[in-house]
């Protein structure tokens, strides 16, 4: 351990001593980042064996496996930082294995005195996330592949497998994130819910209210171990894991718990295990199969199965900063800065090659990205101020470069790793654990600012894209126009995701830049709710009465049923559907997810991880290919619920397509065209 000075963020001093440092069962939860309870996500002290204190003798293995305080602490006292500093051999602190503390947390405590009793009490204060490192004098992150199932009905949760890249042999860290009803049928916790991973991925029939699930096959079994169901006892278990198929969780693990409602959830339903037999990699890979929970006291028509999805992969992201704009002057500078991330439990590593600077000073990350065709880019009117989602008082900061990343604004890249005085290039690599390119605080899509050190002007900036390959992903973009000439607001919210080659996709980024219409119009409103709806804009987007305008619009778009069974129940929908619980809002709910929008003020930016663009965006496409090649299009792309399309919609264009024919047609030649472009625009 080696711990340097720290500062308490809230009470703007420094902390000379800790009263406790254990291994704790989770994680912290990355959402909650924001929060003061975010070492409390953490779950308890980690004691796979259930050791109780009163055990205690001295000896390590009398002492729960993460209590590292009662096994390296001889004094039972609070130490100061100098005191802790130091090597330690503990024979129970396994890092692989079925009680490997991998993927796991370490919590250090303060002493807090109770206002009540005036007694000094242990309370978690800072927390990390325990990663797998190459061994050697040259200690790098090791690769890990990690896949995502993501449920959507009758429930919503994620599940996280995690296993060194390339290594089918080694273990798979399983994080159960959350499991929640949201169908409607029920509010309350379920328990003992089998589990398991089946042969095939789940088609249509995940959401069928009778024989549901049953296009996802039967339990995954690539090495053949003889099962009989009949037998009421079997010899697979957690420590015989190698006489149990790999898709047999449940028998490995235990049974899963689901939520009724989001506040039990993070208690009742978050698990972390480790399996020894998962291969997410190589021949029996479970990659592209389907993992199925069972209800064991469910309806006979719909079968023991009550939900099913894929597993999916979650790659790393990577952001990259490039094209540089000078603040009203040709810029010199050249280079670029990335910023690559595994997964959200996961640090994010910056590497930096800049040069053709010139007397600069700080860097940071700021809220909105750059505007193009502007003289002045980089100004305060136009990217507004450093990106700082968890509102930390920069005056109470350290000095640049001497702390750690959490004592610093999110996008003061200059205080957590020094400044670029005296600097006329910098090539150097950092890591940042408050720095994210998943979830709500994402930098991708906003931009890098540096300053020059005379007046701290505004020198150079440039907008955090995407980085990847074209043979791994495309990216898919989308806007919203609002450009009608009587309408009633200006602008648009430009849309960017990215689309895998297994169909796998990333958070959603959106900007919003709206105004109410007119050259000179100033007004500024607020808190405007903002979705999708299920119909595309009609003729009544202008009319001047405010109740029947966008009326064809329909309704909001759902396409995963949330809620099916209790739609009216507004009360219910509104205490769980939001930023900590976005699977269970309505795909085409918007503010229930991102929040209010303002109109008439400044841009804003978003990362929506349940904005899909892919079908939706593939099916236009394909589509619209479709029609200027053939001149028909036998059925509308987008298949709308409860909506019957007219019998006499036409299915061809009332006109020849220049230069094409329709396949089935014969006795037709065909024009060959040296070039042909065509570029579509489509509008949400």
């Amino acid at each position: 351990m080696n711990l340097s000075s720290a500062q308490d963020v809230q009470a703007g001093q420094p902390v000379t001593k800790l009263a406790a440092y254990k291994v704790h069962n989770l994680p912290p939860l990355p959402n909650s980042m924001q929060t003061d309870e975010y070492c409390s996500t953490t779950g308890g002290m980690y004691n796979p064996t259930d050791i109780s204190a009163e055990q205690a003798s001295g000896s390590q293995d009398s002492y729960a496996t993460g209590d590292l305080n009662g096994k390296h602490n001889i004094w039972r006292k609070e130490q100061t930082l100098k005191e802790v500093n130091s090597k330690y051999w503990d024979v129970f602190l396994p890092l692989q294995g079925h009680y490997s503390v991998a993927h796991r947390s370490i919590v250090l405590y303060r002493s807090v005195k109770n206002t009540t009793t005036s007694i000094d009490t242990p309370v978690p204060w800072v927390c990390g996330t325990l990663a797998h490192y190459t061994s050697g004098a040259h200690s790098w992150k090791l690769p890990m592949f990690t896949t995502l199932v993501v449920f959507r009905y009758p429930i919503v949760g994620r599940i996280v497998f995690r296993q060194p890249s390339e290594q089918p042999w080694a273990d798979t860290t399983i994080i159960i994130e959350y499991l929640i009803h949201a169908d409607g049928t029920s509010q309350n916790n379920t328990i003992d819910h089998r589990w398991g991973i089946h042969d095939s991925p789940p088609g249509k029939d995940f959401y069928d209210w009778q024989n549901r699930c049953i296009s996802a096959g039967n339990t995954y079994n690539p090495y053949k171990i003889l099962f009989d169901p009949k037998e009421s006892e079997s010899i697979c278990s957690s420590s015989k894991s190698y006489f149990c198929r790999v898709g047999d969780l449940s028998s490995r693990h235990g049974t899963l718990n689901i939520a009724g409602r989001k506040g039990n959830s993070s208690v009742l339903s978050r698990r972390l295990f480790t399996d020894t037999q998962l291969p997410l990699s190589g021949l029996a890979s479970v990659v592209g199969k389907s993992v199925v929970l069972y209800d064991d006291n469910g309806p006979k028509a719909r079968g023991e199965r009550l939900a099913c999805s894929a597993i999916g992969g979650e790659y790393r992201r990577k952001a990259v900063v490039k094209d540089w704009f000078g603040n009203g002057e040709l810029t010199p500078l050249k280079g670029k800065i990335e910023f690559f991330q595994q997964t959200e439990y996961d640090v994010t590593d910056m590497e930096v090659e800049l040069e053709g600077l010139e007397d600069n000073s700080g860097y940071h990350v700021h809220i909105t990205p750059i505007e193009a065709n502007l003289d002045f880019p980089c100004e305060e009117s136009t990217l507004y101020g450093h990106w700082n989602p968890l509102a930390v008082n920069p005056n109470l900061s350290p000095r640049p470069g001497e702390s750690t990343s959490d004592q610093y604004e999110m996008g003061d890249l200059s205080g957590k790793f020094g400044t670029l005085e005296n600097l006329t290039a910098l090539n150097a690599v950092y890591n940042d654990t408050r720095l994210p390119l998943f979830g709500n605080n994402a930098i991708l899509g906003r931009s890098v600012v540096i300053h020059k050190r005379e007046r701290n002007a505004r020198w150079a900036c440039s907008t955090i894209e995407r980085g990847y390959a074209p043979s791994e992903a495309r990216e898919l973009r989308g806007i919203a126009s609002f450009h009608h000439p009587l309408g009633f607001a200006y602008g648009y919210i430009r849309m960017t995701q990215l689309v895998y080659n297994d169909k796998s996709m990333s958070d959603t980024v959106l900007e919003v830049k709206l105004r109410h219409p007119g050259k000179n119009d100033r007004n500024v409103t607020r808190n405007h709710n903002w979705a999708i709806y299920v119909n595309p804009v009609g003729v009544d987007a202008s009319v001047q009465i405010l109740n029947t305008r966008c009326v064809a619009g329909g309704y909001i778009w759902n396409p995963y049923y949330t809620q099916l069974a209790d739609p009216l129940n507004d009360e219910l929908y509104r205490e769980e559907c939001g930023p900590d619980n976005p699977l269970r809002c309505y795909v085409g709910d918007v503010s229930g997810r991102m929040g209010t929008i303002d109109i008439g003020v400044k841009r804003q930016v978003f990362t929506d991880p349940n904005f899909p663009l892919g079908a939706v965006a593939s099916q236009l496409e394909q589509d619209f290919s479709r029609l200027l090649t053939t001149g028909r299009l036998s059925s509308p792309s987008l298949k709308i619920h409860g909506y019957v399309p007219n019998a006499k919609r036409k299915s061809y264009l009332s006109y020849r397509p220049c230069g094409s024919r329709d396949p089935s047609d014969k006795n037709k030649t065909v024009e060959q065209l040296n070039t042909t472009s065509v570029l579509a625009n489509y509008t949400i």
